[in-house]
């Protein structure tokens, strides 16, 4: 199963619409359709922003070989990364569409960085 036809399982499990889910991860509804079709490919940001809000695992999204819905869920043992992670989230969700928008900017442009100077 390929990444793209797992973000359309994602979403469907939660039963939300294509504009639904975009609004909860501060994008658009032709987004989620272009990710969801595999027109472009799904981009760090997403992988973080589905595992803050959805709690599922980058690895086994990405991972096309990895089919089992149940392992789809990120499982952490440090507590203390859980509490932050919440955090994060639900500062995250107080944000205006516009501001949220913007972190996924930058989120994308550190990860780049990051890329850069691995």
């Amino acid at each position: 199963m390929t990444s793209y036809e797992k973000i359309r399982i994602i979403r469907q499990l939660n039963k939300q619409t294509q504009t639904e889910f975009g609004n909860a991860l501060g994008l658009s509804k032709a987004s989620i359709s272009n990710f969801e079709t595999g027109r472009v490919p799904v981009p760090k940001y997403l992988q973080i922003l589905l595992k803050l809000l959805y709690n599922i695992d980058p690895v086994w999204l990405m991972n096309d070989a990895q089919d089992d819905l149940s392992e789809r869920f990120y499982v952490e043992n440090n507590e203390a990364d859980n509490s932050s992670l919440t955090e994060i989230t639900k500062k995250y969700s107080d944000l205006s569409k516009p501001k949220q928008v913007f972190v996924m900017n930058c989120l994308d442009h550190l990860l780049e960085m990051q890329e850069e100077n691995a």
